[in-house]
């Protein structure tokens, strides 16, 4: 299995987590415990809804096709559900006639664009050319790049007898956690 990760979603993570790790450290030298467990519910609210927008969210690919993990749903599609896979904004696959797109592969921003080399865009899948040109979000150093390239190869080469679906779940725990943090910050206001 091959998964797939924004890795500025995670340093934001890290960086947000200590960040109100050292608040509250601060909180309880100048204002005491008290203070702390009055802020802690907020401050974890923040962590763990930060880390559920970029930590959590994957693309997952394996021999059956691709799961997309994003902040409260996740999809798997099988490989002959897929009808296309585009790389516009962030990693897009449309499947029976849905598009599933990656919160964890975004596109690459206008600056990314403009200093790409040329062999970034050589040797990829057959269908990732589009008039003989790849778009920005096709590049390999992208996020939504590597990870579209990696599917097309594995799609281009699928068994088409197998069958067409695409299961959808929600990621209650995320959803949960994220609800019992906001209310018990509400409590401690």
């Amino acid at each position: 299995m091959q998964v797939f990760r924004s890795g500025f979603g995670r340093a934001i993570t890290v960086i947000v987590a200590v960040l109100l790790t050292g608040a509250m450290v601060g909180l309880w030298l100048v204002e005491g415990f008290w203070s702390v467990a009055k802020s802690l519910p907020a401050a974890s609210f923040v962590v763990w809804l930060v880390a559920a927008m970029y930590w959590f969210p994957k693309v997952e690919v394996d021999e059956g096709g691709v799961r997309i993990a994003n902040v409260v749903r996740t999809h798997y599609i099988s490989w002959n559900a897929i009808g296309l896979i585009d790389t516009k904004y962030a990693l897009a696959i449309t499947a029976l006639g849905k598009k599933y797109t990656a919160w964890a592969a975004p596109a690459p921003g206008r600056h990314s664009a403009v200093f790409a080399s040329k062999d970034q865009g050589a040797h990829l899948p057959e269908t990732t050319y589009l008039a003989g040109t790849v778009r920005p979000g096709d590049l390999i150093t992208s996020d939504s790049g590597a990870a579209a390239a990696y599917i097309r190869r594995l799609w281009e080469h699928r068994d088409q007898n197998g069958i067409a679906s695409v299961s959808s779940t929600w990621n209650t725990t995320v959803v949960t956690v994220l609800v019992v943090l906001g209310v018990m910050t509400l409590i401690a206001l």
